[in-house]
């Protein structure tokens, strides 16, 4: 099982691009968090029950027509379909990412029912081993759009246990990451890049600007509706993960709150970025601050 509560840590925008391993980042943190997990949890080495009798037969049918495009044959076998066989013949074509993706369709159309979390992490894997990122977001937000309280860390569970599995690559779990950055769920994103700490993955520079990015669109939404009170409460949850406000985003931000008369607030906020010690480069704390 995946170990859910486990600690988790929280991190910087500041992004140390010295250091790659495989496109992915480091970084800073201040103390004993900074870079990669020197001690990750060991990944799962999950297996599944092979298919025998009728099932086997079924698999073997199925990828036979798969394999020679012959739809009309595979059309017929629609009504004896279940997730299990659906789970295999996905493990048996994966090599092909196209012919996996037209097989995920084409069940999709048939039933959508016979896809679970497992069908659909194994065509997460094969899609994004093969740098189809956008099929990936795109399956992904589809199965995000369910609204489950519980789904998020019920998907990272069966992504990590399929991962081995499928000859996998860490970009899966990055896909994942900068899906939640890209639909604005703050906290789903948080969330994923702890666990992924937790197993040895870092999200790319990319996905990561993506996560920032929503934070900097937020706090220039509020101040455009002059809702400064909810532009600080925006800059303070990044305080809360160790992240350094945007120096540019955070001149507006000052600018507004001195043009509004809220010189309160503005102090307030100064001193808390001042006190976590996470004022960005190239902000002049003088402009901030009211004389």
């Amino acid at each position: 099982m995946l170990n859910s509560h486990r600690l988790c840590r929280p991190f910087s925008s500041l992004i140390d691009q010295q250091k790659k391993d495989s496109n992915l980042v480091k970084f800073k943190i201040p103390g004993k968090l900074g870079g990669r997990n020197l001690n990750p949890i060991p990944l799962p080495h999950r297996t599944i029950l092979d298919p025998r009798g009728q099932d086997l037969d079924y698999v073997n049918v199925a990828h036979s027509h798969l394999v020679h495009s012959d739809w009309a044959k595979l059309d017929k076998l629609a009504p004896n379909l279940t997730p299990f066989r659906v789970k295999h013949i996905l493990l048996k074509i994966q090599k092909d990412y196209v012919l996996s993706l037209e097989f995920f369709n084409w069940v999709d159309t048939q039933n959508p029912n016979l896809h679970t979390l497992d069908t659909r992490s194994i065509i997460l894997h094969i899609l994004t081993k093969s740098s189809k990122f956008k099929s990936a977001e795109s399956i992904l937000k589809k199965i995000l759009d369910s609204g489950s309280i519980h789904l998020p860390s019920k998907l990272f569970e069966s992504i990590l246990n399929s991962y081995r599995l499928c000859d996998s690559s860490p970009r899966v779990f990055d896909s994942l990451f900068k899906t939640y950055a890209h639909m604005r769920k703050l906290r789903n994103a948080l969330d994923t890049f702890c666990q992924m700490k937790d197993y040895g993955f870092l999200p790319t520079v990319e996905s990561c600007n993506a996560y920032l990015n929503t934070f900097k669109m937020l706090i220039s939404t509020f101040c455009m509706n002059e809702d400064f009170d909810g532009a600080v409460q925006v800059v303070r949850e990044m305080l809360e993960r160790s992240m350094s406000p945007d120096s540019a985003i955070l001149s507006e931000l000052c600018h507004r709150l001195r043009q509004y008369g809220r010189e309160k607030l503005l102090m307030e906020l100064c001193k808390d970025i001042e006190a976590r010690r996470l004022m960005p480069e190239g902000f002049e704390e003088s402009r901030g601050i009211p004389a």
